[in-house]
């Protein structure tokens, strides 16, 4: 199903102010004195960089997850029969869209070329909807519905909710780490009161 991407407005400040930062120093260092100790292997190494690989997949990973989320929302929008489900609906679809931008901005400012979804094929998929999960969900409606759709969504917000853990364990990016935060506490209260909608 296509999904129009759109980069937030503040984003090209962003990267221009960063562009601009990155160039503000050309100065050279003044020669040492003709006596001075040269420079040690640790004293002349690189700066570390603010990511790492753990950061690029936490955020090209999340993407798709977050997509399928908002997708799934409005099918609970149309097809719902508790409206404490399209509510909630409404709640994921109006924290997820917003999300998702910021992360899809994540890679562009770090300069990665990395696509949603890359690697893939090397990680496993269970945090990912399947098409026949989708399917079933279309085909269904009524009670029915409801129940595929809150079994469906408890399981892929555990899935996010595991994904953020594995960034605040292995990332490196502040920025990165604060969004994995905030969609652990997020899913894990959503999750809480899909249980208990569920249990109904």
């Amino acid at each position: 199903m296509p999904h129009t991407r759109r980069v937030l407005p503040s984003l090209a400040l962003l990267l221009t102010l960063t562009a601009a930062c990155g160039t503000e120093n050309t100065t050279t260092e003044p020669s040492p004195p003709p006596n001075a100790a040269p420079k040690t292997a640790s004293a002349t190494s690189e700066p570390t960089s603010d990511h790492n690989r753990g950061d690029v997949e936490f955020a090209t990973r999340m993407i798709p997850h977050h997509e399928q989320a908002v997708v799934a929302a409005d099918l609970a929008l149309e097809r719902a029969a508790n409206p404490e489900i399209a509510d909630l609906a409404r709640r994921i679809k109006a924290a997820q869209e917003p999300e998702l931008e910021r992360l899809l901005a994540l890679p562009i400012l770090w300069g990665e070329t990395a696509t949603p979804g890359e690697g893939e094929r090397d990680h496993d998929h269970s945090h990912l909807m399947t098409e026949e999960t989708f399917q079933a969900l279309q085909q269904s409606a009524g009670h029915a519905f409801d129940a595929l759709w809150l079994q469906t969504m408890i399981e892929h917000h555990e899935g996010a909710v595991h994904m953020a853990e594995a960034q605040l364990r292995d990332g490196r990016n502040a920025l990165a780490s604060m969004y994995a935060q905030d969609i652990i506490d997020r899913h894990n209260t959503e999750i809480d009161e899909m249980r208990t909608l569920a249990a109904q």
